[in-house]
């Protein structure tokens, strides 16, 4: 079986969204006096970036095709979570060297439907009874991995120079800043470390995010070598 038939298409799964930059002259905020709006975005996405984790949720869109993901994402590399498309979803683990992945059962059908019986029926099985093994390196999986990036997924909200500010609101419960830039609507915790909260855009390529569960654990369990197929091995 050749060894692209075996991966089950998962680069599918990697959507982001492409930040236009724009400029004006910013203006002090009330909840942080003597700092323009740009500079407070820059703070809150550095401060999201100084935690030693967090958990990604919600929606990219790439194309207008959504991309639902919820990724807890520590500071030295490991992550979790779950990738959903409109054909299914997958469970994705990533430590320093690897990264594992686990289909659905509908997103392998639609992965495997082209393929000859024999091994559509063979992908179909590792796909949904064993966990895909590949090098975090891997090229194939650069998508993947760099929902998993946190410096890659944050960095493209620095330097929105025309950040202006929309008043206070809450997330949560929690009281923030709702700052605009570029097309976005940024939500900025007010109180205590003046986190980013949330991402939003919208557009064929937009975002809908939150950031959730700051400094909070993340345990990454790697699968035992039996539940593990490795496609890079297989002839």
């Amino acid at each position: 079986m050749h060894i692209a038939q075996r991966s089950i298409a998962i680069v599918a799964l990697a959507g982001a969204a492409t930040l236009g930059l724009t400029g004006c002259m910013p203006k002090p905020t009330e909840a942080f006096p003597g700092r323009p709006d740009s500079q407070v975005l820059n703070e809150s996405v550095t401060a999201l970036r100084g935690a030693s984790s967090f958990t990604v949720s919600g929606k990219t869109m790439t194309r207008g095709v959504p991309t639902q993901v919820n990724l807890s994402i520590s500071k030295t590399g490991e992550c979790k979570g779950t990738m959903s498309l409109q054909t299914g979803y997958a469970k994705v683990i990533r430590t320093r060297d690897h990264v594992f992945v686990q289909s659905d059962e509908a997103f392998a059908r639609a992965q495997t439907q082209d393929m000859p019986k024999e091994e559509a029926d063979q992908a179909f099985k590792d796909a949904t009874t064993l966990w895909m093994r590949k090098k975090a390196s891997d090229p194939a999986l650069k998508g993947l991995t760099a929902l998993c990036d946190r410096d890659g997924m944050l960095k493209a909200f620095y330097g929105l120079g025309d950040a202006v500010q929309g008043g206070p609101t809450e997330v949560d419960g929690q009281k923030a800043l709702t700052i605009t830039a570029a097309g976005h609507v940024f939500l900025v915790a007010t109180e205590g470390e003046p986190y980013l909260l949330k991402a939003t855009k919208g557009g064929p390529e937009g975002i809908d995010l939150a950031y959730t569960a700051v400094n909070q654990p993340v345990q990454v369990d790697v699968p035992a070598d039996k539940d593990v197929y490795d496609p890079d091995d297989i002839g």
